[in-house]
């Protein structure tokens, strides 16, 4: 298999440059600002190049110091700017200094000319200010010389157990032609839409939370365990399981007896109002996982989700799992944090509520490659 030689920026815990990597690319160098997360990069991709460093301050020559490549090696810069500014949950602030950072991504792009660029950020951002940040990123890589295309993508449609909506931009240098990737998985209301659309008669259903997560339910409230308990229960539960040894990040929070009962009175699939008024919370964005659906998608802060049979939130491990991170991913770093010290640090519910899924870049890549081939 040919290798293609990438650079990924903003790259967090890894999610994207796992997706590439399992399609034979090879990652140059990697660079983001959060040091929690680039050390847990560091730790499951020790043979890449990383740069902590704001990409506002970062020139593309610091990516490849110390390593024996040129700018006329890299074939792929691939990375996902910071969205805050564009999220649909909560205000969106179109003066968000993190808007601009897809600027600072292209500069990049600029100095470094690769064949391909890919670029991910989030729903909100196609009806900021009525278009016009989608415009101006589509309008200033075609000043770079590259044919760019867009399409909203849910990590649902491939294999991972979470629906999850994320834009995608892809851009080739050398006109090679854009095609993204046809869906493997359906629901059950989408699937005849969606096969004829893919022209695919081997959809398969959506993985479920339940088919996630099932051989992990041993752990109550307060306990943690680094052995597996059960065997896998599903596909997916063996393919994420393949390389593991040791049960990494699997460690559940020491709930009180009042929110333990919270959480049970919870109904699946539901929020706070299955609650009964004398046990609510003010919190509106609690939502306890369904078994048998896919999750929604996935934050970064672990108290909006409930587990569906054990009443605590998710461990570390489970939300990997839910993002299709494989159990011999290891996130390091501080489990959680609170309060002002949340602005500083980056802890692991984070690095992989900010992630995008392992599952959702490999299909992506292959997509990339097969052009790239072509």
């Amino acid at each position: 298999m040919e290798k293609f030689n990438t650079v990924d920026l903003f790259c967090g815990a890894g999610g994207l440059s796992l997706g590439f990597e399992r399609e034979g690319f090879n990652h140059v160098s990697a660079s983001d600002y959060q040091e929690d997360a680039l050390n847990t990069y560091k730790e499951n991709f020790p043979d890449v190049n990383t740069v902590l460093k704001d990409i506002r301050e970062l020139e593309a020559s610091e990516l490849l110091e110390g390593t024996k490549y040129s700018a006329e090696d890299i074939d792929a810069v691939i990375g996902g700017p910071p969205c805050k500014g564009f999220s649909m949950a909560g205000e969106r602030d179109p003066d968000d200094p993190r808007n601009s950072l897809f600027e600072e991504y292209i500069r990049i792009v600029s100095e470094l000319e690769p064949r391909v660029v890919v670029m991910e950020n989030v729903k909100g951002i196609l009806s900021m200010k009525d278009g016009a940040y989608v415009e101006r990123i589509l309008e200033e890589l075609r000043n770079l010389g590259y044919t760019v295309k867009h399409r909203v993508l849910n990590a649902a449609d491939y294999g991972v157990p979470e629906t999850r909506e994320r834009v995608i931009w892809i851009g080739f240098k050398n006109g090679e032609k854009i095609s993204f990737p046809e869906p493997t998985h359906h629901s059950d209301t989408e699937g005849q839409k969606k096969l004829g659309q893919s022209g695919n008669d081997d959809l398969k259903p959506y993985v479920t939370v339940g088919e996630a997560i099932s051989d992990l339910d041993f752990l109550k409230s307060g306990e943690e365990s680094s052995e597996y308990q059960k065997n896998p229960q599903s596909d997916y539960q063996k393919k994420m399981r393949e390389n593991a040894g040791e049960l990494l990040n699997h460690k559940a929070s020491n709930h009180s007896e009042r929110i333990q009962k919270r959480f049970e009175l919870m109904d699946e699939g539901k929020g706070m109002e299955t609650v009964p008024e004398e046990h609510r919370t003010s919190k509106h964005s609690l939502q306890k996982f369904h078994r048998d659906e896919p999750s929604p998608t996935i934050t970064t802060l672990p108290e909006d989700f409930v587990h569906y049979k054990r009443n605590r939130i998710p461990t570390v491990r489970e939300v990997a799992r839910i993002q299709s991170f494989p159990d011999d991913h290891n996130f390091t770093g501080p489990r959680t944090t609170g309060g002002m010290r949340r602005r500083e640090a980056c802890p692991q519910y984070s690095q992989i509520g900010n992630a995008v899924p392992p599952l959702m870049a490999e299909a992506i890549a292959k997509e990339i490659r097969k052009s790239l081939e072509s």
